[in-house]
């Protein structure tokens, strides 16, 4: 029991740390922007998006989850390791990070293909859909803010939802799918509106599974960065076509079962592999296990 009470004061401890780091240095940028706009009488929206919009806003993002990566791995809060993928060969390796960016590349489209075939989610959600644009579209801008949304922020988020709440759900003894869900409902929540409250929870149910097959966050960082990737770039080239309805309809149909597919084999691919790897380690754990009890033997 003492066990399972340390181990959840840790992720409390590290959970708060986190946000402590991040909301210090983001806040100490944001507060004085925010504070200028409003004595100009500005609306809070157009307040918000400005501050999105800065520069000194991005850096201080950029530094704040630069600084929670490295204090998280060097102080080994984080495993940042292969886990049950260091069994791997290499070119299995390489194409296990294929297969965990084709998986983001089917949980892309089987949202954008889901909310389109059940009506289009800017009309389900019009008030969440207008603010992720405005925000997205302003935080995305420039290198410092690409930098941050696609490399950094996943990164961050790996590490704190399925590095810390997700493995110390596990060390505490939790069924799998539990710790999984859990996590996922928290991610999906911490997101901030109802929209990606509901749309996010697939993704990280997926992550979180993968991480508890793997033992690795390599497989969720890919899928993360690659994620966050085509939801930036995606917006800037494709653009809606309102007029031929019933072609629309067959192509989100096609894709919808498309995404499906790739996730449904990377899926099965890796849980394939995760007890192709757990059958080998038994068996050199057995293996081993033999050698010393006929050195034993022997000795007597």
């Amino acid at each position: 029991m003492m066990s399972k009470r340390k181990e959840l004061w840790r992720a409390i401890k590290l959970y708060l740390l986190y946000n402590v780091i991040e909301f210090v240095i983001i806040g100490f940028v944001a507060i004085p922007i925010v504070f200028h706009d409003l004595s100009m009488h500005m609306s809070r929206e157009t307040v918000e998006e400005h501050m999105l919009q800065s520069d000194y806003y991005k850096l201080s993002e950029c530094i704040a989850y630069l600084l929670i990566i490295a204090l998280f791995i060097n102080k080994r809060y984080v495993k940042m390791s292969l886990g049950r993928m260091a069994r791997m060969k290499r070119t299995t390796l390489w194409t296990a990070i294929g297969i965990a960016a084709m998986i983001s590349v089917g949980c892309c489209f089987f949202s954008i293909s889901f909310w389109e075939l059940i009506g289009g989610c800017d009309n389900i959600f019009p008030k969440d859909i207008e603010k992720i644009e405005k925000m997205y579209g302003a935080m995305s801008e420039g290198i410092l803010g690409c930098l941050a949304d696609i490399i950094l922020i996943p990164i961050c988020e790996e590490i704190l939802f399925r590095g810390i709440v997700v493995r110390s759900m596990l060390k505490m003894r939790w069924r799998p799918w539990v710790a999984i869900l859990i996590s996922a409902l928290i991610f999906s929540a911490m997101h901030g509106t109802a929209f990606q409250t509901i749309d996010i929870l697939p993704f990280g149910i997926i992550v979180g599974w993968l991480y508890w097959r793997t033992k690795s966050l390599l497989p969720g960082i890919v899928i993360h960065i690659v994620n966050n990737s085509i939801a930036i770039v995606l917006p800037q080239f494709v653009e809606s076509n309102d007029d031929d309805t019933e072609v629309g309809m067959k192509v989100w149909v096609v894709t919808f079962g498309i995404s499906i597919a790739l996730m449904a084999y990377g899926i099965y691919w890796y849980r394939k592999k995760a007890q192709c790897l757990e059958s080998s380690l038994k068996k050199a754990n057995f293996a081993s296990t033999n050698e010393i009890y006929t050195v034993d033997q022997r000795e007597r």
